[in-house]
Formats: structure tokens, C-alpha cells, sequence
């Protein structure tokens, strides 16, 4: 059987596990604390809106260092499930589920779950993230999850953004 797939079809077959592995990359820089990692998977000029901290990669980066990349703390393990990407010449959209897991210093388990909402843009043959924007949808009692951009269950919701 001789499959007919054009060239256009393959390169957008090919960049979508591109932006899955990204994702997948900046998961394993948090929860290995690969600080050099996570800032590859961003453009130098990106913007990260992470709920309580807004800016540039090395702002999150800071965040990160004192919130869930310390070493010394607990175990911490992020798992994407769906990811949905719209390629478009050398920009993308995409919507990545995630949930979170973290071990706390008592050992209580904090889980939270939500979505990626992002931009991508490839330069110079890279596809990096150019702004993400952090849905928190469910999380620990008790978390205040106001600072983060709500989702929507209609086409009103971020994630239809272009």
C-alpha cells in the first residue's frame, strides 16, 4: 500500500510532535529542576502568564526556583495528556492538558490540574514557546487560583484565541 502524503502534510505532522516534545521538555525541566531546560524551551522575549507571576522566562524561572525547583524539596512530576496544536507556517497555537503532583515538606499531595494555553513560533528552524498562558482549573483546598486566566467550557475560552 503506497501512502500519498504530501510534503506540506508531513512538515505539519512533523512540527506537531516538534511541539509536543517542547511541551513535554518544559515539564521535565520543573520537575527536574533543569534550569537551563526550561529556559530553552522559550524565547528570549516570551511572556509566561503562571497564574500569580506574569513576565518574561527568567521571571518564571525565579518563581519556580523558590515555588517547585528546589532540589532539596519533594518529588514533583507533571503529566500531559491531551494536546491539541494548530500549526500555521512558522506559528502555532496549542491547548495541553496537565495535571501536577507535588510531595509537601509534611508528605501531604498537592494535585492540580489545567491546561497550557500557547503560542509557539519557530526561528531560526526552533520551535519555542512565545506566550503561554496558565489555566489552573482545579487545585488544593484552599488555593486561591484567582490570578490565573479562567477557562471557559464554551468557544469563549482562551484556548480558541488566535
Amino acid at each position: 500500500m503506497k501512502l500519498d502524503v504530501k510534503h506540506d502534510e508531513l512538515r505539519v505532522l512533523l512540527d506537531k510532535q516538534e511541539l509536543a516534545s517542547l511541551v513535554t521538555r518544559f515539564c521535565r525541566a520543573v520537575d527536574r529542576c533543569d534550569e537551563e531546560l526550561l529556559l530553552s524551551c522559550y524565547h528570549p522575549d516570551a511572556i509566561d502568564d503562571h497564574g500569580s507571576v506574569k513576565g518574561s522566562p527568567t521571571d518564571l524561572l525565579a518563581h519556580l526556583r523558590r515555588a517547585t525547583m528546589d532540589p532539596a524539596g519533594g518529588p514533583v512530576q507533571h503529566s500531559v495528556t491531551n494536546m491539541l496544536f494548530d500549526v500555521r507556517g512558522d506559528e502555532a497555537w496549542g491547548e495541553s492538558y496537565v495535571e501536577s503532583r507535588v510531595v509537601m515538606p509534611d508528605g501531604t499531595l498537592q494535585v492540580g490540574m489545567g491546561r497550557y494555553v500557547d503560542r509557539y513560533q519557530r526561528r531560526q528552524g526552533e520551535w519555542r514557546i512565545a506566550h503561554r498562558r496558565v489555566i489552573l482549573e482545579a487545585s488544593r483546598p484552599g488555593f486561591d487560583t484567582s490570578d490565573f486566566v479562567q477557562g471557559r467550557r464554551d468557544r469563549t475560552d482562551p484556548s480558541y484565541e488566535r
